[in-house]
């Protein structure tokens, strides 16, 4: 699969300044990864991981401290975040807001919110041409189009959210940036609104990355996905892989915490303490150091680097290894936990 997006040594950091002295936090460090034409890569993690900043630094929303974004060969971090604004790249790169209410102007009708990024990056378009792509993306997620006259607050929480959608999609964008799209709506709701990007991604060849806490929801729509912990990626791999053979002791705990009629009246296992702080954190000492119930010594020496430890499916920890390789692993600072969850 060719690659449609690689970001290296991607890093943003924000200062926090304590009496005289300047701290940064490490929100999103040294992330190395790619997501392919017509993939959908599942972005997972706790709150405060990283993962909304990622996907501004993607969508060029603000600009990274290091590292770069190649889209298409073209290092889209060579421009400053007002100059792509007028690139011919920004109608490429599209993002769907969490929600679908307070990211649409309460001024602008349906129609208009549709129409406004179709005027302003496609700007040779007559009115006529708008109007045709307007009408194009409305039956695209499956809205009448005399809903195109209604303003936000005559629309229901479902319809906003495809206005949001249709917004995006209308200048023909090449990677669409899904955060958390479903969150604020009703799981009813959902569902459709999930069966809809499906179909679209489908019929218009989009990638997608999938940035949403409902490991679930991952699981149906994504292709390959990403473990966030404190602005590291610490797993990635197939979708299945992932799940069937997690190999990151975060990742086991996070699906032991996601919900399972089969796990039903079984006693789970909670990580203990709280994450570390991401301001100035010591780049020798694993990030998940602290919590982990199977840590060894050298966790907090070594920062682990990412491992492949089967075709595709990588890992950062000290006891990942290739499948079937046989390792004497030091004694651990807890028992392994095969049912283990976190705090959601």
């Amino acid at each position: 699969m060719k690659n449609l997006i690689t970001a290296r040594g991607l890093t943003k950091r924000f200062s926090v300044q304590r009496g005289l002295k300047t701290h940064w936090v490490h929100a999103v460090d040294d992330l190395n990864f790619s997501i392919g034409e017509g993939e959908c890569v599942g972005l997972v993690g706790e709150s405060g991981c990283g993962k909304t900043i990622l996907s501004r630094l993607l969508s060029r929303m603000i600009d990274p401290t290091s590292g770069s974004i190649m889209f298409d060969q073209v290092d889209l971090t060579k421009m400053p975040t007002k100059k792509f604004a007028d690139s011919l790249h920004r109608a490429q790169i599209q993002i769907v807001f969490q929600d679908p209410t307070e990211s649409l102007n309460p001024h602008f009708t349906a129609f208009q919110a549709v129409a406004d990024p179709l005027r302003r990056l496609m700007s040779n378009l007559s009115a006529a041409e708008v109007e045709e792509k307007v009408n194009q993306a409305f039956d695209d997620v499956g809205l009448p189009r005399a809903l195109g006259s209604r303003y936000p607050h005559q629309l229901s929480g479902g319809q906003k959210a495809r206005i949001g959608i249709a917004r995006a999609i209308a200048v023909e964008p090449r990677l669409l940036i899904l955060d958390e799209p479903t969150s604020a709506l009703d799981v009813s709701v959902q569902s459709t609104i999930l069966r809809l990007l499906g179909e679209l991604r489908a019929k218009r060849g989009m990638s997608y990355l999938f940035v949403t806490h409902d490991l679930e929801v991952v699981r149906i729509i994504s292709d390959r996905i990403l473990v966030m912990y404190l602005g590291k990626i610490i797993e990635s791999g197939p979708a299945n892989q992932v799940f069937e053979n997690p190999v990151h002791p975060y990742t086991k705990a996070l699906l032991a915490a996601s919900p399972d009629p089969a796990r039903r009246g079984i006693k789970t296992q909670r990580l203990e303490g709280s994450a570390s702080s991401p301001i100035d954190p010591d780049p020798n000492v694993c990030r998940f150091a602290g919590r982990c119930p199977v840590e060894m010594s050298n966790c907090r020496s070594v920062m682990p680097p990412l491992i492949e430890v089967e075709e595709g499916h990588h890992a950062a920890c000290h006891r990942a290894e290739p499948r079937g390789a046989q390792v004497t692993h030091l004694p651990s600072r807890k028992p392994a936990f095969p049912n283990s969850g976190v705090r959601q």
